[in-house]
């Protein structure tokens, strides 16, 4: 087991708020045993909560590209005996997080997911990185930022997604994973999805629609998950007490996200 942790979130802009960032590290301190120190690295730490160590964000990157900067060389003063932990801010954390400083002799470790085409892509919600090590990431990047966001733009209006740029930078042999089932995401692992979406995709080119996200609830699979991701646009908030974009309300989030 790695003996301490750093643990680093990233907030800028009107995205996030300091309250989430700070139910962030509250759930963090419930669910970690490992020594750790909370980061957030940000534009604005107004609200934050005194024990989160906070620095300041690199200025105009595109989309994503400050979420690189964990693979900068000399981040945050760190050396290589040194393990860096990047939490996206829309989790929510639903179980011990001790596995995170498993398997030692991994430089860079992250989460998985299936996708349409049936193998596997990188999701960059949740990774674990050896201080220093993959430097070429951040170096390859920064040399050049609005052009290698040109080729690796994101959905919604991003105009970079790291996760891309990722897969992109490490050969996929070097590819290191946590264990499956600890990081899941909530829109498709937590039975989410409203269950008319399909008939709605039938009957959409008419301008019909049936409102189903309000049967039933989201719920966890209670198969050893630890971390729920919100990748998308609807975050824990939204689903605190009602549905949210044809997802549904899932009272275990009011259970696990608060301070």
């Amino acid at each position: 087991m790695i003996p301490f942790l750093h643990i680093v979130c990233y907030k800028w802009g009107t995205g996030y708020s300091a309250g989430e960032v700070n139910i962030l590290r509250a759930m963090v301190q419930r669910h970690l045993t490992v020594p750790h120190v909370f980061h957030c690295i940000t534009d604005d730490a107004s609200g934050l909560a005194e024990d989160i160590k906070v620095h300041d964000l690199p200025r105009n990157l595109p989309g994503n590209g400050p979420k690189i900067f964990s693979f900068s060389d000399g981040f945050l003063g760190l050396g290589p005996e040194d393990y860096i932990v990047s939490l996206d801010v829309d989790l929510v954390i639903v179980g011990s997080l001790d596995f995170l400083a498993e398997q030692p002799q991994e430089d860079f470790i992250i989460t998985r997911h299936p996708n349409r085409r049936g193998d596997y892509v990188l999701h960059g919600a949740v990774y674990r990185l050896r201080a220093g090590s993959h430097h070429h990431i951040w170096d390859r990047f920064i040399a050049n930022p609005y052009g290698n966001a040109s080729r690796f733009p994101g959905v919604n209006g991003n105009s970079f997604s790291e996760q891309l740029w990722l897969e992109d930078q490490i050969d996929p042999e070097d590819w290191r994973f946590f264990p499956d089932g600890k990081i899941i995401l909530f829109r498709t692992d937590c039975r989410a999805k409203e269950p008319a979406r399909h008939i709605n995709r039938i009957i959409g080119h008419v301008g019909l629609s049936i409102p189903s996200a309000g049967w039933g609830k989201a719920r966890l699979p209670g198969a050893g998950e630890a971390i729920v991701s919100f990748a998308g646009q609807t975050k824990p908030h939204n689903v605190l007490s009602r549905p949210h974009n044809r997802l549904r309300h899932a009272p275990f989030v009011a259970e696990h996200w608060h301070l």
